[in-house]
């Protein structure tokens, strides 16, 4: 498997501009990360994690302010300690928190979950979702299922497109 592959296989959407970052866990794949990720508009950042897991972050910088902009995720970052004002100072703050525990649930909003299921998953503690996936959902399950289908129908493009020979610059929305 390649770099590229790896992107289209696990962060379409955000390629696609439709999810400002996505989470890719690296270490089972055996294959070499490169310090970025080639492609104009997006960027990556590796995570370290305390069990040793590679992780990396492929995000669009501006979607992914205006993901962290919202008065909840606001409220709830700064709660925990991140500088809501300042970008690269959120994301090494959430590179910190992945040192402190597995899987800081404040990365919902990084991920470009929405605010209110992120709000909810950290106020019941992950339990008492309406629905569950990709992510869990407290509020408006048809709003999030239409999301999930407009995620999953970018990946399946995609992936389409790369394995006819398409190469991944084109796929960049």
């Amino acid at each position: 498997m390649t770099f590229h592959e790896l992107l289209v296989i696990h962060a379409s959407p955000t390629l696609k501009g439709l999810k400002a970052a996505s989470l890719i866990a690296t270490s089972h794949y055996g294959i070499e990360i490169p310090e970025d990720t080639g492609i104009e508009g997006l960027s990556m950042m590796r995570i370290p994690t305390r069990k040793g897991t590679g992780l990396i972050l492929i995000y669009r910088k501006e979607m992914l302010m205006e993901c962290l902009a919202s008065p909840d995720a606001r409220r709830i970052l700064e709660e925990r300690g991140y500088d809501t004002g300042d970008i690269s100072k959120s994301l090494l703050h959430l590179k910190q928190r992945f040192e402190e525990i597995d899987m800081p649930h404040e990365i919902g909003f990084f991920l470009g979950y929405p605010p209110n299921d992120v709000k909810g998953f950290i106020e019941n503690n992950g339990k008492n979702a309406i629905a569950s996936g990709m992510w869990k959902v407290y509020s408006d399950k048809e709003n999030a299922e239409r999301l999930l289908k407009l995620w999953n129908d970018a990946k399946a493009l995609c992936m389409s497109l790369f394995r006819s020979g398409v190469d991944i610059s084109r796929l960049v929305a």
